[in-house]
């Protein structure tokens, strides 16, 4: 009888060759990127519309909803949200499913300070770990 095989650890072995990575990133570029022009689409707004709430021309909008991938910044990510008018959460879970780390960012939130600020400390860690670099940046300054 062969030897059971969990979904989670298939993947995590397929992607060790370069090859299944390189592919599986392109996937999620095409993901994301179709899901920015749905998410457009679904609000009724136009690329010309969006690309003037976010301050750039619309071919750099063309260029975020068909190229867009994992190049795009949390922050660029954030803002083409909020020119949609819609929140952007984000979590790290572990395999257990507890969150460690969450982002959020509202609709009318600033993000002139960076999207840094918006990560929530959730876990006792990352706690930990936020207070460091604190610590570590005031003693450069």
């Amino acid at each position: 009888m062969g030897r059971y095989m969990d979904f989670h650890h298939y993947f995590q072995e397929s992607l060790k060759d370069p090859e299944n990575a390189r592919l599986y990133r392109e996937v999620l570029d095409e993901e994301l990127s179709w899901l920015l022009s749905y998410l457009r689409d679904q609000k009724g707004l136009s690329q010309k519309k969006v690309a003037e709430r976010l301050g750039v021309s619309r071919s750099r909008v063309s260029q975020m909803e068909t190229s867009a991938g994992l190049s795009m910044t949390l922050e660029g990510l954030a803002r083409y949200a909020q020119a949609l008018g819609l929140s952007l959460h984000l979590e790290f879970t572990d395999e257990e499913g507890e969150v460690l780390a969450r982002f959020h960012v509202g609709t009318d939130e600033p993000l002139a300070i960076g999207a840094a600020k918006g990560w929530e400390p959730v876990a006792a860690t990352w706690a930990a770990l936020t207070q460091k670099r604190k610590q570590a940046f005031e003693g450069i300054a």
